[in-house]
């Protein structure tokens, strides 16, 4: 009996001994996976954005200075983002040996600050900015060039948690917004652009966050984001008129036959007023009208968004959505529209609103800390200008 009972245990040991291998190793393939993908995509999103800007500016679209400030950003925010990862990824896995030997002694304060001091933006908000800078304010024309560029930067798949497109980098979610005032000689404003947050990771994405919201942000969308992780309640609300609208860029391959990622659909789905407009998307890629999830309605409220919002279970915080980085560049430009905001009577006292921009800090700097970054006693941001 007891030889039995040994015999027993000793198989119960083993199997809780090759599920506790069959573990390690799922986790080590899935690491390793995201490395790659890591790795992958920052090389496909580098490489593409060089060569975008360096057309530009050999078309006389952007000046050289301008061009190079940009690609400096986007590479100095990748690469921060591999300093923050787990496992941390160096540049030199990051970038292949030549393209190391050559930016590093290109923009060496790039090597040297990319992890000491802080990026201001997602590497995809910097190329949109570029692009229209490049492009002009036509939503057209910046669409057509975003899925131009999404098209370049797309990376085969490496695991089923990839990001649609396979590119970590890649925004796929694209707003824009104007303010219509009837009063004004020149009713209508230009068009302000924003994307969706683009990093992995749960520690990653709220370091994002709270950079912008603590750094970036017009100080009144912060607010809104705030307000709306706290209270989950609205912060404000916008003058009549503000129009907002976003498109869902789909990759190569979504939405066809199953096991073929990157046929292409047959034409691009979009709006009548884009459909008028000219000249036509690119026909391989799905270009898909998208509507803001309603929580995003509730925290920036009395805007006219198209289409209009559909209700989503709350998977993230308040600040993934492109609605805040375009409607913060609308009240940057437009000091008019900031001084007709209507605030809630929510906020009791002057130091509120500082006391919750700081209660985003202090999680940035509990994040960095807890990730290794070492940024010294007072965080510091990059400038890719000096």
């Amino acid at each position: 009996m007891q030889n039995e009972t040994d015999t027993e245990i000793l198989l119960q040991c083993r199997v809780l001994d090759h599920s506790a291998r069959k573990k390690m190793a799922d986790f080590v393939q899935r690491e390793v996976l995201q490395v790659q993908n890591f790795v992958k995509s920052g090389n496909q999103f580098l490489s593409t954005a060089r060569s975008f800007i360096a057309n530009s500016t050999r078309e006389g679209k952007l000046t050289q200075d301008r061009g190079r400030a940009y690609f400096k950003e986007m590479l100095h925010t990748i690469l921060f983002c591999g300093s923050i990862n787990n496992p941390i990824i160096k540049p030199e896995e990051i970038l292949e040996y030549g393209e190391f030997q050559s930016l590093s002694a290109k923009y060496p304060d790039v090597f040297q600050k990319y992890n000491i001091h802080l990026p201001t933006r997602p590497p995809y908000t910097v190329l949109l900015n570029a692009v229209v800078e490049i492009m002009g304010t036509s939503v057209n024309e910046v669409l057509q060039c975003l899925v131009d560029l999404n098209d370049q930067m797309a990376v085969d798949f490496t695991d089923d948690n990839s990001s649609k497109c396979g590119n970590a980098f890649v925004s796929t979610v694209i707003s824009y917004c104007y303010f219509y005032n009837v009063t004004a000689r020149e009713k209508t404003t230009d068009n302000y652009f924003g994307a969706s947050l683009s990093c992995k990771g749960r520690q990653q994405k709220e370091i994002m966050i709270d950079i912008l919201c603590s750094q970036t942000w017009h100080r009144d969308i912060s607010l809104a984001v705030c307000v709306g992780n706290w209270f989950n309640k609205q912060a404000f609300r916008f003058p009549p008129k503000v129009q907002s609208k976003a498109y869902k860029i789909n990759p190569p391959g979504v939405g066809s036959t199953p096991g073929s990622r990157y046929d292409r659909p047959s034409r691009v789905q979009m709006s009548s007023s884009l459909e008028r407009s000219r000249p036509p998307l690119k026909q391989r890629i799905s270009l898909i009208p998208r509507a803001p999830y309603e929580i995003y309605y509730d925290m920036l409220t009395d805007v006219n968004y198209d289409p209009i919002p559909v209700s989503h279970k709350h998977l993230y915080e308040f600040g993934n959505c492109a609605e805040c980085e375009s409607l913060s560049q609308l009240l940057y430009a437009n000091q008019q529209i900031v001084e007709r905001l209507e605030y809630i009577n929510l906020l009791t006292e002057p130091t509120d609103l500082s006391r919750l921009i700081n209660s985003k800090h202090e999680r940035l700097e509990k994040n960095l800390k807890l990730l290794g970054f070492n940024g010294g006693r007072h965080l510091e941001f990059y400038n890719p200008a000096a």
